[in-house]
Order: C-alpha cells, then sequence, then structure tokens
C-alpha cells in the first residue's frame, strides 16, 4: 500500500496506540525513546535525500514472523527457557493491551526480483503513528552473519544480501512493541518497512550497530526501492467483555409471597481470554442507592432469602471459583423467598457480574434486570346473624350483625346491609313498603374491616305476626383489589318464635 494511503488509514492506530503508551504504570517497563527519529524515512534524510520515499517497489516484502518468544513480560516460564509459555486454556502468546512487550522472531523476507543488497528491516515500536515504520521509533535491523539463518554477501561488505539461493532470507530479531490487538480476534500487528539497495546503487554497507539515523547505512537506493505495510503475529491481546442476562422464571408471585426462581447466563465475548468472576450479586434498581445490594446480595450461596442456588460454579453449594472460557456461556438459577405485597405492584432487580480475564483486566461487569408481578388472592368472606334478645311481649327482636374479613392480606369496605323482612337495617323507619319496622339499629355501611378483623352491630324490628318468624340478612363488600361480595357468602338467616298473650 502506497505510504500516504496507509496514512490515511492509520490515524485511529496512532491515537489508539498513543493513548496506550500513556496508561504504562508503575512496575511495568517502557518502550526505550531514541535520541533521534529511527525509521526508515528519517534515515534516509538524514543522508541528505530531499524525497519522501514512495515505496512503490515489492522486490523484497515481510512475508511472515515466526519461532516467537516473548521474554517481557513472561506471566509463566514454567520450563525456565526465558521465553513466555502459552497460555494454559488457549494455546496463546498474550501481551498486555496498550503496554510494550519484548520478543525475539524470525522474519522472513522473500525476494521477487533479481540479487537485491544490504536488506533493511524496520519495526515500528510505537504502534505506527500515522505512517507505519516510515517515521518515528522503529525496532531497526540489518542482515548481519550473527542473526541470518543463511547469511548472503554478494558485494563484500558486512551486511546481508539477497539473491534466488537462498530465497527468501530469514533473520533473527528481538524488539520493543506496543501490544496493540489491532488484528481480527485480538492479534497484535506490527507495522513494519523493509528496505534494499538495486544493482548500480549498492554501496558499501559496514554499520550492522545502530548508533545514529546518520550513520546507519541500511536504507533504500531509491525513493521506491522499500516496501511497507503491516503484519500480523501470533501473539494476542484484547480485554475481554462480558454479557449478563436475567431471566424471571417465576414471572408472577401470589401476593402473599411466595418462591421465585431466576435464570441468569453470563456470557464470555472475548475471542481468545477466559474470563474468572470475582462477584455475582443480585442488586436493587433504586438509582437513589446504588451500588448497595439491597436485594438478595451474593447470589453465589444460600443465605437469607436466597433459598438455594446453583449459581456456585459446580452446583456442589462451595463456591468454586466461575471461569468462563472464550466465547463461552455460564448459566445457574438461584430461588429467593419473596415476601408479601400488593396485587399488581412489581419487584425489579439485576444481578451483576464482575470479572478479570487472563490479561489481567479487571472490573469487567454488566448487568441485566428482571420483574416479578404480585398477583391477587382473593379470600370469601363470611356472615352471620343471631338473634340477641326478645322484647316487648316477645314481638320487639333485637339482632346481632357479624361480618368476618377472613383474607390474610385485602382490607374489606362495606358496601351494604338489607333484611327480607326489615328492609334497610342502617336506619330506624316506620314499617311499610312490604318492610316491617325496625325501632332502633347501630348498623352502618362504608366501613373498612382490616384483614383478619370483624365488625359487629345490632338491630331491633318489631314482629306483628304470631308464630315462628324467620327473616334473612344480607350484605355487599368489596376488599382492596376491587373483588365484591355477597350473597351466599354474606348472608345468614335467624328463627324466633312469636306468642302473643292478650289480657
Amino acid at each position: 500500500m502506497n505510504p500516504l494511503s496507509r496514512a490515511r488509514t492509520m490515524i485511529f492506530k496512532c491515537c489508539l496506540g498513543i493513548a496506550s503508551i500513556a496508561l504504562i504504570g508503575a512496575g511495568v517497563f517502557e518502550v526505550p525513546q531514541a535520541s533521534a527519529q529511527t525509521c526508515m524515512q528519517d534515515v534516509y534524510r538524514a543522508h541528505g535525500k530531499k524525497q519522501n520515499l514512495n515505496c512503490t517497489a515489492n522486490d523484497v516484502t515481510l512475508s511472515s514472523v515466526s519461532n516467537i518468544c516473548i521474554t517481557n513480560p513472561l506471566f509463566i516460564d514454567g520450563d525456565n527457557d526465558g521465553c513466555q509459555d502459552p497460555d494454559q486454556t488457549t494455546g496463546k502468546l498474550t501481551c498486555i493491551a496498550g503496554q510494550p512487550f519484548t520478543f525475539k522472531a524470525d522474519y522472513a523476507m522473500p525476494l521477487t526480483a533479481q540479487a537485491r543488497y544490504d536488506l533493511g528491516l524496520y519495526i515500528a515500536s510505537d504502534s505506527g503513528g500515522n505512517d507505519g515504520a516510515l517515521t518515528g521509533n522503529c525496532a531497526n535491523n540489518v542482515l548481519t552473519n550473527a542473526n541470518a539463518e543463511t547469511f548472503d554477501d554478494l558485494d563484500g561488505d558486512v551486511c546481508g544480501d539477497i539473491d534466488q539461493n537462498p530465497n527468501p532470507q530469514i533473520f533473527e530479531q528481538t524488539i520493543t512493541a506496543v501490544c496493540n490487538g489491532s488484528g481480527d480476534g485480538g492479534q497484535v500487528v506490527l507495522d513494519y518497512c523493509t528496505s534494499w539497495r538495486q544493482p548500480g546503487a549498492n554501496e558499501s554497507c559496514d554499520d550492522t550497530v545502530f548508533t545514529s539515523a546518520a550513520s546507519w547505512d541500511a536504507y533504500p537506493g531509491a525513493p521506491s526501492k522499500c516496501n511497507c505495510g503491516e503484519v500480523a503475529i501470533d501473539v494476542f491481546s484484547e480485554t475481554a467483555t462480558i454479557e449478563v442476562t436475567k431471566t424471571a422464571i417465576t414471572p408472577n408471585v401470589l401476593e402473599t409471597g411466595g418462591n421465585v426462581t431466576y435464570g441468569v447466563a453470563v456470557k464470555n465475548l472475548a475471542a481468545v481470554s477466559n474470563v474468572t468472576l470475582d462477584t455475582f450479586m443480585d442488586t436493587d434498581l433504586d438509582p437513589l442507592n446504588p451500588p448497595e445490594y439491597a436485594n438478595y446480595g451474593d447470589i453465589t450461596y444460600a443465605h437469607d432469602d436466597i433459598a438455594s442456588t446453583t449459581c456456585d460454579g459446580d452446583g456442589d453449594g462451595n463456591s468454586t471459583p466461575i471461569v468462563i472460557a472464550a466465547g463461552a456461556t455460564y448459566t445457574c438459577q438461584f430461588t429467593v423467598l419473596m415476601g408479601p405485597g400488593d396485587a399488581g405492584d412489581t419487584v425489579d432487580d439485576q444481578v451483576q457480574a464482575c470479572g478479570t480475564d487472563n490479561f489481567g483486566h479487571t472490573n469487567l461487569c454488566d448487568d441485566d434486570p428482571a420483574q416479578v408481578t404480585y398477583t391477587d388472592v382473593s379470600t370469601k368472606p363470611s356472615l352471620t346473624k343471631t338473634p340477641l334478645a326478645e322484647i316487648a311481649y316477645k314481638v320487639d327482636v333485637q339482632y346481632g350483625v357479624a361480618v368476618m374479613n377472613k383474607s390474610t392480606v385485602d382490607t374489606l369496605v362495606l358496601d351494604s346491609l338489607s333484611d327480607d323482612k326489615f328492609g334497610d337495617i342502617t336506619s330506624v323507619h316506620a314499617a311499610g313498603g312490604g318492610f316491617a319496622e325496625v325501632l332502633s339499629t347501630n348498623c352502618a355501611t362504608g366501613g373498612t374491616i382490616a384483614a383478619g378483623g370483624n365488625y359487629n352491630c345490632k338491630f331491633t324490628g318489631r314482629i306483628t305476626a304470631e308464630g315462628p318468624h324467620t327473616n334473612k340478612v344480607t350484605a355487599g363488600a368489596t376488599d382492596d383489589d376491587q373483588v365484591t361480595y355477597g350473597a351466599p357468602e354474606l348472608q345468614d338467616t335467624a328463627n324466633v318464635n312469636i306468642s302473643v298473650t292478650f289480657p
């Protein structure tokens, strides 16, 4: 790709690299800063060349980077060979996103033309800037008898050359680069430039140790005699992310309360890294009270209102660490005892999971809510009527009325009280309209009967007929969930026997 075109496509990478270097903290080594610019355009200019390199030729390219040995950071070096061991789970070499790492590797440079001289290789060590390995800080090298797999010297100087045998030239180089993870699946991508000289421009190359740009002899023989690009290497960097999904397996609960079961799924969205959960909590959604665990708290063991859980790693109740492989999903359930509430009310709370990935990134968190709705429990009330006394020569009878609210959660409002023989028993009235006289009463409607409570009243009615007398009281009531009740639940009869003696 033309360097000017690459410059337009690498602006974002530049900014990411600069920000990443700023994140380097205590205990992590920094990229060595050269006293002068060390990339290929800088070296070319330092030799008095005024042109901008255009690197349109592809005589010698960089085709692969292999046999990678990361020497810092090691993470794990179980065999003490000085090279980082691959991750035990993923089998990948890893580096920490945004931080420098040092590695040794074999670089393969194939030839696509006739013999070329004084092969140079520049690898950007500062995330590439906005023009890859053309300017800025680079790890630079030249093919030598010490680092070449097969040294080929065609022009008698100390720098290596290439022709059809051997092809490609492979030489070893140790560099420090920034762990950018910008390739597919989090692969580190190196910005590089190769340089060479063509016949007739192959000046003597007599310096194989970079001391300054002006003394470094591995630079292009003409503005086009170079090749720049990107190569992905088998070192992986990523910051894992997780996705939490909480589901109410029991979406409704009776207003008297009961057990509710929730399902939870935690997906590791990473391509390479495992995630180990550090916290697994059920929390309140109250925005005025974050991040208090106002609901059920830690869901990895049974406690308080958590009756049971499988969210303990392996389901044996011992809170085994939960490790989620890259691309995998961990699922579990927990059951809670929910207290009573009013019909129609909802309970909203969320599960939050936080973890750490293989690269040491912490506080990788996500959460998701679920809702449970209270449903109505209708409990029928009852009514009884009992004759309390007979007065006035056994024709004036006092009755007692009792209304019992048998619900444990709902209040009851008394809407009506009437008698089939005496009519409205909430007011005193003369006989008429098909009803007998009510002499006195303390019965009334509109009152509220608490859950489990009673309402009692009395009325006296005048009976003018002789012999057995049966009358029936009927009530109407409504609970606080707007369920109405009447006969037959709120209905009862009373019997008296009337005898009249005349003097």
